[in-house]
């Protein structure tokens, strides 16, 4: 099955093949013998099934079957003989084709390949990045993090409520002058910016300052989702009567909480949560260190990209954005048209991100880096751990979706991105004292 392979541009070729009529005959004949010598039907030995009898009964799967297999050995074969490498499996209409035995099959399809390029000096790249260094302010920020995880709301009977309070009130929900919905003890998270868990929308103010037995209204706009149905979008009045203010009490940083957390004593405690900020900021570094070498090598290789799949790219991440927007409030019109403003923006990220992986693809196998399955399977044992959930378990859900290939392709970046980290010549930048 010989194939002509015409270059329409930098990344795009057009593939013609031709199925001859002695290839399918060939090919059908192999699939009858195979199905005469495994089916088993009542009243006849293996292998003496009739041909006519298995036509009515197999005819349209078989055929239908030797028609895919033949489709899918031509364009992998014109792919492996032409040294083409695709950036997606070819779309073919078998629907289209038809088996007939006396007729060759001409197959033409489009597809797009990986770019082409010189892979240029990658090695001893300088990049400049801040010093990691952990400020008091930082210690600080992280305990206090770290004290809030075991905080309590306690009810003040005297004092108004205050940013970072909890106000608990009893709400009655006003649409078009009339009362639809009663709700006591719910919860206004002044800091969180939540009323009865909806967005306060700008409201927190009105609750500031106020004490136990206070009379608060405000306006807003009902969600999509509210609860219950009938009332989205709607223009409401919450009349809220203050029952309580409560205050979040942080837990002295002793040396009985060190011991609650973990630590031996207070200094062992500010020992290793320094520790961790250090390991954040040295990774937080590492990784700005990577994003400035690719940005050199980006500069450095000018290639062209497959449009096609540049386009599908960007068209999924405004499809992401989308549902964002929609999970955030937006309606559905709106959300469209604020995600399609960002097109150009998306488009710009996505196109760093081909060109990042198309390099990444070239210095792996430059350097014969690959992902092995103990490795594979390793990442899933540390998601698992992560999420405190079965090894088995989080691989079987990755392998239905699909999504160990992705997996693996997240762990050789990694090691790329590693590599050439430390094949640069990183030096310590001024900085005006912030992190990176």
């Amino acid at each position: 099955m010989p194939a002509q392979v015409t270059v329409n541009g930098p990344c795009s070729r057009t593939i013609k093949i031709e199925i001859t009529p002695e290839t399918i005959r060939e090919s059908l004949a192999d699939a009858w013998r195979n199905a005469s010598a495994n089916v088993q039907m009542k009243g006849f030995r293996p292998g003496k099934v009739p041909r006519p009898i298995l036509e009515k009964k197999y005819g349209e799967q078989l055929r239908l079957e030797v028609k895919q297999h033949l489709l899918e050995e031509a364009w992998k074969s014109a792919i492996r003989d032409h040294k083409l490498r695709p950036v997606e499996s070819p779309k073919v209409d078998s629907d289209k084709i038809e088996l007939d035995a006396t007729k060759a099959i001409t197959l033409e399809f489009t597809i797009e390949v990986r770019p082409d390029f010189e892979l240029p000096e990658w090695r001893g790249l300088e990049v400049g990045a801040p010093v990691v260094a952990v400020q008091d302010s930082d210690l600080e920020r992280e305990l206090n993090h770290l004290r809030s995880r075991f905080a309590t709301a306690e009810e003040i009977t005297e004092g108004v409520v205050g940013k970072g309070d909890y106000a608990i009130v009893d709400i009655d929900f006003e649409v078009d002058g009339a009362t639809v919905l009663s709700r006591e003890k719910q919860i206004v998270d002044t800091a969180g910016e939540k009323i009865a868990g909806l967005d306060a929308q700008g409201n927190i103010t009105s609750f500031l300052g106020k004490t136990k037995g206070a009379k608060v209204t405000i306006g807003m706009t009902l969600p999509e989702d509210f609860d219950p149905p009938g009332f989205a979008n709607a223009k409401a009045l919450l009349h809220c009567t203050v029952q309580e203010v409560r205050r979040v009490q942080l837990p002295e940083l002793d040396d009985a909480f060190a011991t609650k957390v973990g630590a031996e004593n207070v200094e062992d405690l500010k020992t290793k949560v320094r520790a961790e900020i250090e390991r954040h900021l040295q990774s937080q570094r590492n990784r700005y260190v990577e994003e400035r070498l690719f940005d050199a090598l980006i500069a450095k290789t000018p290639f062209d990209l497959p449009q096609n799949l540049l386009e599908r790219a960007t068209d999924e991440m405004i499809h992401q954005l989308e549902h964002q927007m929609q999970h955030q409030g937006h309606d559905e019109a709106r959300a469209k048209a604020d995600a399609a403003a960002q097109r150009d923006r998306v488009k710009s990220e996505q196109m760093r991100a081909l060109r990042m992986t198309f390099l990444v693809d070239r210095i792996a196998e430059a350097e014969k880096i690959g992902v092995t399955d103990k490795e594979l399977e390793q990442t899933v044992v540390s998601l698992a751990m992560a999420h405190q959930r079965p090894a088995q378990e989080v691989f079987d859900e990755l392998h239905e979706r699909g999504q160990l290939g992705s997996l693996r392709v997240q762990i050789l970046e990694a090691k790329v991105r590693k590599l050439l980290r430390e094949a640069a010549k990183v030096f310590d930048a001024k900085t005006d004292g912030t992190n990176p």
